[in-house]
């Protein structure tokens, strides 16, 4: 996939998919660069860097492209995988609170802006030819999630962007990657839904796809979510709004 001695950066990656992700590297020998706000859950490691970084605002980003050009290391992989779901209620008392505004913004910051921002920003480090760039979105990104509707707006203007950037950058040789996990067994799902895939599954799928040189990953129920939603999308509608 990538010689050793080049750098994936792996984002959100103190659980979940990115924690499994970085495990996954790190097995198999690459150096990794893992990103969180609190990075302590990830285990020492020769090949592992780790970056406490607030991805929501641009200071975080910042952090982020001068750590990467302290390594020294041309990026063969950036996952965007940090993310965050608030079930907001534009129509309820929950607008009324002073803090929902700032919650709004912080969610979209994440889970759209920051990968934006992050390509821009290590686009210059990128490897090139098969250089790759990963954006985790979801299946709401196609059909939203009524609950979630800022989560669901900011997942469909990532897959968007992933779009017009693999478009942008196939002249370059940098490959652009939208992965569309199914339900994953995390701290987001907790309590809800069932036949949950293991981060750990989820992980390989996108190390696979990689690998492939896949457009997308969307193991599982995804696949087939994706492919329904293509022929019958008012049915996955319905689906996912009772999600």
């Amino acid at each position: 996939m990538t010689k050793h001695g080049e750098l994936i950066v792996i984002t959100g990656a103190s659980r979940g998919i990115g924690l499994a992700l970085v495990n996954r590297f790190l097995d198999a020998g690459f150096p990794v660069l893992a990103i969180a706000r609190d990075t302590a859950s990830t285990k020492a490691h020769d090949n592992l860097t780790t970056l406490d970084a607030d991805l929501a605002g641009r200071a975080g980003i910042a952090r982020v492209s001068d750590r990467v050009a302290a390594l020294g290391l041309p990026v063969a992989v950036l996952i965007n995988n940090a993310g965050v779901q608030n079930a907001i209620d534009l129509t309820g008392p929950q607008i009324a609170n002073p803090e929902c505004p700032d919650l709004i913004r912080d969610e979209i910051a994440l889970n759209l802006t920051a990968p934006i921002l992050l390509a821009l920003a290590l686009l210059p480090f990128m490897l090139r030819p098969d250089g790759t760039i990963v954006n985790v979105t979801s299946l709401v990104s196609r059909q939203p999630k009524p609950s979630a509707p800022v989560y669901s707006a900011s997942k469909a203007g990532l897959a968007s962007f992933t779009q017009a950037l693999r478009v942008q950058l196939r002249s370059q040789g940098v490959r652009v990657v939208e992965a569309v996990p199914p339900l994953v067994d995390t701290g987001m799902t907790s309590g809800r839904g069932k036949g949950k895939i293991s981060p750990e599954a989820m992980a390989d799928a996108i190390l696979e796809g990689v690998a492939n040189q896949r457009q997308t990953v969307a193991p599982g129920l995804s696949r087939r979510v994706l492919v329904l939603n293509r022929l019958l999308p008012e049915l996955v509608r319905r689906i996912l709004a009772r999600s």
